[in-house]
């Protein structure tokens, strides 16, 4: 069971992945032509399948610490395994890509991302489990602002606006890339 003084949170956590989750939709329909072009289409379906699972386990968190006596512990472990098995999924599927890998560390930094997020999970579900401390119940409440946050970049990297990469944000700040790059990660424009 969670402390009332996180219900509010939870509640507002959970419509806001719900509105981010319509959104994520729209940027993938909207994104049709590198969905489907050779080049870009590994590293658009893990962005894409990323966003989605991190916005998912959010919501599901935020769901479940609404139900009068759950135990998030077992939740937040289960959302844990899942994420990490993505994120080895999505190191496999990057690399047997049949092209050559590129400069390209966009999909290590997605992968780190996601390894950060199960391992925080897990440790704070393994918490939960063992003995309610509040103290749990605020990290995975941090670790479902991280979801959401991470999901918002990956969205943001779908439409195609811009690299939101800390490396590249260093290289704008300090003028040694144009500002409107319109590739993502180093990927080059399909010609």
């Amino acid at each position: 069971m969670i402390p009332d003084a996180y219900r509010e949170f939870f509640v507002a956590s959970a419509g806001v992945t719900g509105a981010l989750i319509g959104l994520l939709f729209v940027a993938v329909s909207v994104s049709t032509e590198r969905s489907e072009d050779a080049a870009t289409r590994v590293e658009f379906q893990s962005r894409s399948a990323a966003a989605l699972l991190v916005f998912t386990n959010a919501l599901l968190i935020s769901m479940a610490a609404l139900v009068p006596g759950v135990s998030l512990g077992w939740w937040a472990i289960a959302s844990g395994a899942v994420v990490l098995t993505f994120a080895i999924a999505t190191i496999r599927s990057t690399v047997t890509v049949v092209r050559p890998l590129r400069a390209n560390v966009g999909w290590v930094w997605l992968v780190v991302g996601l390894f950060v997020i199960a391992g925080c999970e897990l440790y704070v579900g393994v918490q939960l489990v063992r003995a309610f401390h509040p103290d749990a119940v605020r990290t995975l409440s941090y670790v479902v602002i991280g979801d959401l946050a991470f999901g918002i970049a990956r969205a943001w990297q779908l439409v195609g606006l811009r690299d939101t990469g800390v490396v590249t944000s260093l290289r704008i700040l300090l003028g040694r890339e144009a500002h409107s790059s319109p590739h993502v990660d180093g990927e080059r424009p399909a010609t």
